[in-house]
């Protein structure tokens, strides 16, 4: 989706710089992985499927769209009971149950013509946003209305998708449009876009259900007042979502990472697992456009970089402490170049890392890595 005007200028930061190479985060040369082994596999997405492949760059070629409108993983995170859940762009979800070969989700008539985005946990639930870009999609502003979906629950059990919040529960006026929504895990915000006369504006709401998100229907009765919504500042909007001096991140965050040279910048989105929306980390300017994401769980904690440069720390599920607790870095397989890893997760004793191929504000060949942890760190 079309976010707000400082996060899609991170974004495409992200997928510019993370596409034309980037320096590698760490001093030492860490463990690479080899791009055919064992412990890993490759796959990606085609005509709306899910397809084993031998390599990344051999999969079927996919013309490039902007991002917001081709099938891509667009976020991930862990449930609180360890399982992994990735959301994939005009498609649905993945959701992996301690194993390499996931579930696809998937609701033609929801995603279809959406962008998805903004994968949080509220009370235990999945939810995420869908939304009608019409920058990058211009059919997007003869659809708009207030029928508009924009919050859905994800029923794992059930395999399904429920919409939960409409533009209309938001009070967004016909040619409203979201651009960007952040949860923090009691109240939602979000900025809209109008356009009138051919004059384009924002305003920023903070909204919150006051019964269980998961009770409320779109334009029930019994929902009705049920959510309370109120204006507040671009400067309010714009703190929640503008990257914090990583001197401020979670101290586990900063030793896992602390092996990394002072002088190297990137940026870092850091999710908690199970939780609201993610927080961002900056290190330096990050002129150099090296971009990582984060996971933080009870008993590990791990991130990655869009080269592939992996830091992990703590003890799979059901497993003992790897290299004692300590930081223990390597590299997953190296990727063509305008290639670059992404968002991931972790479910059971698999590691899944999501893959695309960019060219500026467009992407092409997309899909993800399993890797076999319990091979790489518990061998006999």
């Amino acid at each position: 989706m079309r976010l707000s005007k400082i996060t899609f200028t991170i974004f495409s930061l992200c997928i510019v710089l993370t596409a034309c190479g980037t320096k590698k985060p760490v001093s030492e040369e860490p463990m690479q992985m080899q791009q055919k082994s064992s412990d890993h596999k490759w796959f990606s997405f085609a005509n709306d499927a899910l397809v084993e492949v031998d390599l990344p760059q051999r999969s079927s070629i996919m013309s490039l769209k902007p991002w917001t409108e081709s099938v891509r993983i667009c976020d991930a995170n862990v449930t609180a009971d360890g399982k992994a859940i990735m959301l994939v762009n005009h498609l649905g979800a993945l959701y992996f149950d301690d194993t390499d070969s996931p579930t696809l989700i998937q609701d033609y008539q929801l995603f279809s013509e959406s962008t998805a985005g903004n994968l949080v946990f509220e009370g235990g639930v999945p939810y995420f946003t869908l939304v009608k870009n019409s920058f990058f999609n211009k059919a997007a502003n003869k659809s708009q209305n207030q029928s508009q979906s924009h919050i859905i629950r994800l029923e794992v059990d059930q395999k399904m998708f429920f919409p939960v919040i409409t533009y209309g529960e938001l009070n967004i006026e016909q040619s409203g449009e979201v651009t960007g929504t952040f949860f923090d895990g009691t109240d939602w915000f979000s900025s809209v876009k109008s356009t009138k006369n051919n004059k384009v504006s924002f305003h920023y709401i903070k909204w919150k259900s006051l019964v269980d998100l998961a009770s409320v229907q779109p334009f029930s009765s019994q929902s009705s007042g049920s959510i309370t919504v109120s204006e507040i500042s671009e400067t309010s909007y714009r703190n929640l979502v503008t990257p914090e001096d990583f001197s401020k991140a979670p101290v586990r965050l900063k030793n896992l990472l602390k092996s990394i040279p002072k002088d190297f910048s990137f940026l870092l989105t850091c999710h908690d697992f199970g939780g609201s929306s993610p927080r961002y980390f900056e290190n330096g300017n990050n002129d150099d456009g090296n971009v990582a994401n984060a996971i933080i769980k009870d008993n590990w904690i791990c991130a990655v970089f869009g080269d592939g440069t992996t830091y992990f720390a703590g003890s799979l599920d059901g497993h003992p402490l790897i290299n004692n607790g300590k930081t223990i870095a390597f590299r997953l397989p190296k990727l063509p170049p305008r290639y670059s890893y992404q968002a991931f997760a972790i479910s059971g004793r698999f590691l899944i890392v999501s893959w695309e191929e960019s060219d500026f504000y467009k992407t092409g060949r997309s899909g993800f890595l399993t890797v076999d942890m319990e091979k790489l760190f518990y061998k006999e």
